[in-house]
């Protein structure tokens, strides 16, 4: 991939990936109302039985070979992130396709929509971040709350919260699948070659810890019908995202 905007090294927008990332969630799995969650969702991606997630995660992320830059440039390696996932399949494959993900910088924007996440720019992300040595919360324990919101312009777009219950594994967490992604740029002049294709994104060193599940709640101004099921869970999540392929 080259750099992008067309300038290399340092001062691009977006560095050469593979890009691996290293994140810290509090999530919160529904169900909404197909009929609603129909319209979130482009072709040729369909609906199923209106499974969703949602969550706030805080993440870590460096490009292939750019270890240093946690030391070199902190800023370009850590943001905030909040979005609702759809669960949907394309054929006979099943995944999940997020209608919007609202992040921090520049950067992990730009990112998002070259490889065909629906990003946009957040004026605000924050989520509950414990330390174990600070006396007055203790350790993770059951009964402890989580929460994560996400503001743009006078909107709370997304508030989770997580009481957690009791300590899990990965395989508690449900699983949707493929990640899929629509990458989509419109002719702005009729000189020029449009893009819309679906895509699904390329995932690999996928890992998934400290796992505590229990009950949830969500609020978002997405239109995702009435909120049934909800059930909660914290994590901490690494993965390596190398780009997406074409759906064809």
């Amino acid at each position: 991939m080259l750099d992008h905007p067309l300038v290399p090294g340092p001062t691009s927008a977006v560095e050469k990936g593979p890009w691996h990332y290293g994140a810290d969630y509090v999530t919160v799995y529904f169900r909404g109302d197909p009929s609603s969650l129909k319209e979130l969702i482009p072709r040729p991606f369909v609906v199923d039985d209106g499974s969703c997630v949602a969550y706030v995660c805080e993440i870590i992320s460096v490009g292939d070979g750019g270890a240093d830059m946690v030391a070199t440039r902190p800023d370009r390696t850590l943001y905030q992130e909040a979005a609702v996932g759809v669960g949907c399949s394309v054929g006979e494959k099943k995944g999940v396709f997020y209608p919007v993900m609202w992040v921090t910088t520049e950067w992990s924007l730009l990112r998002g929509l070259l490889n065909g996440y629906q990003k946009r720019l957040a004026d605000r992300i924050s989520m509950t971040k414990l330390h174990p040595l600070n006396p007055g919360l203790g350790p993770l324990s059951p009964g402890m709350r989580f929460g994560g919101f996400c503001v743009k312009g006078n909107e709370t777009t997304l508030s989770v919260g997580v009481k957690v219950l009791k300590q899990g594994t990965p395989g508690h967490l449900p699983a949707f699948g493929a990640t899929f992604g629509m990458r989509r740029f419109p002719r702005t002049d009729d000189s020029q070659g449009a893009v819309d294709e679906p895509v699904e994104i390329l995932k690999s060193n996928s890992r998934v810890s400290d796992v505590w599940t229990g009950t949830g709640s969500i609020q978002t101004t997405l239109e995702v019908g009435r909120v049934e099921q909800v059930s909660g869970a914290v994590y901490r999540s690494g993965f390596t995202i190398s780009g997406s392929k074409t759906i064809r």
